[in-house]
């Protein structure tokens, strides 16, 4: 990485004292202001403005070790959502959120899951999401798709028990903390453990209980499935997954290509 030039660092250090440490990991004045900002913003609630500065110049100096923003704070914006963000678990990307988004309005249009007749109501909508990490995919499907689906069924498989426990979390967090999920999302989503390379392990997630397959297959793995990506997924490192902070949900532009992650899978599970 190409040091930082003295001038910026004295231009940062004339905003504030505290932007050349964030410089480490952001690089450009304005990602490093955007920062501090929401840095500020979330430690706003503490009275005491002594201890509030100490507690920012920790965290700055968190984020200058590269600790992911979001691992600070505590969450990610994913579509309408909040997604609580901790370590060991990927942090959603917002290529990921804006694919989701894409998959979602391809759905109502696909041919076989369209209803038959003109009375004929919304089929139920059967999807597995694998290596669902924090749940974001799971959670933002339900989210764009429950009014048009009434009788959605999402089923979230991960390796990691970690990454299990907090899509659950996630789930409850924006049903009940925030409101931000359809109340129905607790009966209509589920996560539980599933090792994608164990035969058995598939046949009694996905020929057992499932007996009635699946009608979309989306799947978001880890960039590492070796040892380092299974339990704990990429907790070697940060892991993080973000290639930089970005808290604006909808930016970073989309990856058409991951739409394909759309599967007809025909009787396949049943």
């Amino acid at each position: 990485m190409p040091r930082l030039p003295p001038q910026l660092i004295s231009q940062a250090r004339n905003i504030d004292p505290l932007i050349p440490l964030l410089l480490r990991s952001c690089r450009d004045l304005h990602s490093a202001r955007n920062e501090l900002r929401w840095l500020r913003e979330h430690l706003s609630p503490n009275p005491n403005a002594s201890n509030r500065q100490k507690s920012l110049r920790r965290l700055c100096i968190e984020r200058s070790r590269g600790k992911p923003l979001q691992y600070i704070l505590g969450d990610q914006p994913f579509g309408n959502l909040e997604i609580l963000c901790r370590t060991g678990v990927l942090i959603p990307r917002p290529e990921t959120e804006t694919w989701a988004t894409n998959l979602a309005t391809l759905i109502p249009t696909y041919p076989p899951l369209l209803p038959h007749g003109d009375d004929a109501a919304p089929r139920a909508l059967r999807i597995l999401d694998l290596c669902t990490g924090t749940g974001c995919i799971a959670l933002l499907l339900h989210s764009l798709l429950h009014r048009t689906h009434p009788s959605l069924q999402i089923l979230g498989i991960d390796v990691s028990s970690r990454a299990i426990a907090l899509a659950r979390r996630n789930l409850h967090h924006n049903v009940s903390s925030n409101h931000l999920l359809h109340s129905s999302a607790t009966e209509q989503i589920r996560f539980k453990y599933g090792d994608i390379f164990n035969n058995e392990n598939n046949k009694a997630v996905w020929r057992g209980e499932e007996s009635e397959g699946w009608d979309i297959v989306v799947a978001n793995p880890p960039g590492d499935c070796g040892n380092g990506g299974r339990e704990g997924r990429g907790d070697g490192g940060w892991g993080d997954g973000t290639g930089g902070a970005s808290r604006d949900a909808g930016s970073g532009g989309g990856d058409m290509g991951a739409v394909r992650g759309l599967e007809r899978l025909g009787g396949w599970g049943g």
